[in-house]
């Protein structure tokens, strides 16, 4: 399925122009970014650092039912990935998970960037029973200034992609 992200404040078209690509395969999701207009900023270059400081691709996804509960993938222009099992109630609670579970691949390309990633089933715990659903992101810095441009997929109309009552069903 293809979809655009849009700006996350307004819900408005954005000069960041994402496409997103996302489904699933024999034995998993696939998310795939077309990121145009980026200056590939990277803020940190080992996985599981906080690299949402600089440019990402990012997915909130949860697979059990309860909406506090859910996965953050991220994937940063130079490849770093981000994976962590995220409790949203009384505060934001993040576990961090091992990155080598996913499959992540950065392609630059004139203007921009594309992001794949492949989530397979097991690294969610899904069982192949009940609706999954997720919101998709791009944070774009324009070279380091820090949540400069929010883009998503079901914007949130604020400045928190952690909004899970924004997730839409994959299907």
């Amino acid at each position: 399925m293809k979809a655009y992200l849009k700006n996350n404040y307004t819900g408005e078209e954005t000069p960041f122009k994402t496409v997103l690509d996302y489904g699933r395969y024999d034995g998993g999701l696939y998310f795939n970014f077309d990121c145009e207009n980026s200056q590939l900023f990277s803020a940190y270059y080992k996985d599981n650092e906080p690299i949402y400081r600089g440019d990402v691709a990012e997915i909130f996804i949860c697979v059990c039912g309860d909406r506090r509960k859910y996965f953050e993938i991220e994937v940063a222009p130079n490849g770093t990935v981000f994976f962590s099992a995220i409790r949203n109630e009384n505060g934001l609670h993040a576990k961090l998970l091992d990155t080598k579970t996913l499959q992540a691949k950065v392609t630059p390309r004139d203007g921009g960037y594309i992001a794949e990633i492949k989530i397979p089933f097991a690294a969610l715990g899904y069982n192949g029973f009940g609706e999954i659903v997720f919101n998709a992101y791009r944070i774009e810095t324009e070279g380091g200034v820090p949540e400069k441009n929010l883009l998503a997929l079901n914007p949130t109309l604020c400045g928190t992609f952690h909004m899970p009552q924004f997730f839409v069903s994959l299907d």
